[in-house]
């Protein structure tokens, strides 16, 4: 059991202090919220954070106001996204709102809390660019990424959609060598800094066991010795052209779990 430290007066201050710079802090144009309000206010307010949270408005004031109530984890873990909390502040939240760190989340099932920085860089991008977790689930992504994935639309997952859908190896050029073994190479990576993480094996397995190819892929990789290829081509979906792309990589030195990705035509990089 995780024990719970009494929470004192000057932590309900912080509390409340540290809650409404976060609410604050939010654009007045962030995405979340633009698609539910009319017309443009300075701030966020406490009624568009409780209505996207899924709370009562005196719940979530509560919260601001620095009041010590029973929230569950799932509301301080909503509170974070919508607030665009990164692990840090999320763990603050945790310890002001109700005395105690975040529970450990079981094995495959972490949630990802995503800044407001990231997602702006993210959405700020002309390219096609979207996040990975450590379970190669894409947990953001900006419009353009739509042309190049469409299947983003129904379901986050990009190994399901490159080992068990035709579309991919028709959209995706050298298939295997460019697209595929660079995925399996991060699922390997992935699976020995978490060797624990039953969730990361599961993936593997269920890549292996629907995929021929990602059989004979995984077996060849320890001797291949080849250089992954950081230019490839893929066809976007109004277009049976190939499309040369620079996919370039990036790590979120604020969650190191994160990988951000963008497809930069070759055209433009030039």
């Amino acid at each position: 059991m995780v024990a719970i430290r009494q929470v004192s007066a000057d932590q309900n201050s912080e509390l409340a202090a540290c809650v409404k710079a976060w609410r604050h802090r939010l654009p007045p144009d962030d995405h979340q919220v633009a698609r539910r309000r009319r017309g443009r206010r300075s701030n966020v307010t406490q009624e568009e954070i409780a209505e996207l949270v899924g709370v009562s408005v005196v719940w979530y004031s509560n919260l601001e106001r620095g009041v010590r109530a029973n929230y569950s984890d799932a509301f301080l873990d909503a509170v974070a996204g919508t607030l665009r909390l990164d692990r840090h502040e999320r763990e603050l939240l945790y310890l002001l709102a109700i005395g105690r760190m975040p529970s450990p989340a079981p094995a495959g099932t972490t949630p990802t809390v995503l800044g407001t920085a990231l997602r702006q860089f993210v959405e700020g991008q002309r390219w096609a660019t979207y996040v990975l977790d450590r379970y190669a689930r894409v947990v953001l992504h900006n419009e353009m990424c739509e042309s190049y994935y469409p299947w983003l639309r129904t379901d986050p997952s990009y190994p399901r959609w490159l080992f068990t859908d035709a579309d991919a190896r028709r959209r995706l050029v050298n298939w295997d060598t460019d697209w595929a073994a660079p995925l399996l190479t991060q699922m390997r990576i992935a699976q020995a800094l978490h060797p624990q993480d039953t969730g990361i094996a599961a993936l593997v397995d269920a890549c292996l066991e629907t995929s021929p190819e990602a059989r004979c892929l995984w077996a060849a990789h320890p001797a291949s010795g080849r250089t992954l290829r950081s230019r490839r081509g893929i066809r976007l979906a109004s277009d049976h052209r190939t499309t040369l792309v620079d996919v370039v990589t990036l790590t979120d030195p604020s969650a190191s779990d994160l990988q951000i990705v963008s497809l930069i035509p070759v055209a433009e990089a030039a």
